[in-house]
């Protein structure tokens, strides 16, 4: 739709999984890009959003803010997840898709209060938009967690993740723009930076370092103060 990308229902690519999340539970997406205000509330009440988690620094959330959905009463949690405060320039330095997704993987180090914070709505069973400012790094950190606590397959957490690349010739023109030049506005370069890209070799890397460094999904998120009640609350909510 116009305004938002690389949007949709965590539960669309990975249906063929049995452990699939219900549909309606949790969206991802980018972040909104020109919306006006009557587009943004036909938007969130269509699809029932009650919260959107905002994974942006506080500089990218002041340059598109989302004061309609404050001014709606719609929940806004600020969980930014990228402890770099996202400059595009500090991310450049990546060279390989493993290297991307143990980039991903030190965020859960880095920024467990943003892990947490970002998986509360969803576990208070609320009905939950996950977005960052491309809908594909941090989402894709976020929502492979989320998917991971469900339990589904890891080939089909990577499907979702590389889902993205199909978004990208809109999302990136829209994003330098906003950054003011990083990239040329309507021609998008064809050796892109693996940070530009979405490889299902980075979500691999970060999966299997998930089970490395933590031993699980379930694991890790113990052992940065979620409950055990908390955890089963997050995947019974994920299937009802």
């Amino acid at each position: 739709m116009a305004g938002i990308l690389n949007l949709r229902d965590i539960a669309e690519v990975t249906a063929g999984s049995p452990h699939a999340p219900a549909r309606g539970k949790v969206y991802r997406s980018s972040q909104p890009f020109g919306w006006d205000a009557e587009a943004t509330m036909d938007f969130l009440g269509r699809q029932g959003i009650e919260t959107i988690v905002d994974l942006r620094s506080e500089r990218e959330a002041g340059m598109v803010p989302w004061q309609v959905a404050h001014d709606a009463g719609i929940d806004v949690i600020a969980a930014p997840l990228d402890p770099t405060d996202a400059d595009p320039a500090a991310t450049m330095s990546l060279q390989t898709a493993e290297d991307l997704g143990n980039y991903y993987l030190s965020w859960l180090s880095a920024r467990p209060d943003a892990v947490l914070n970002a998986l509360q709505p969803i576990i208070d069973g609320r009905t939950t938009l996950v977005h960052c400012a491309a809908g594909k790094d941090r989402t894709g950190v976020i929502t492979a967690v989320v998917l991971l606590v469900a339990g589904v397959e890891d080939e089909l957490i990577i499907e979702d993740y590389a889902h993205t690349t199909g978004a990208l010739p809109q999302i990136l023109p829209a994003l330098a723009e906003l950054w003011s030049g990083q990239l040329p506005a309507h021609d998008v370069p064809k050796d892109l930076p693996v940070i530009m890209t979405a490889p299902g070799e980075a979500m691999a890397t970060f999966l299997a370092g998930v089970r490395r460094d933590f031993g699980s999904i379930e694991d890790y998120l113990l052992g940065v103060g979620m409950s055990e009640a908390d955890v089963a609350a997050l995947r019974s909510g994920l299937r009802a």
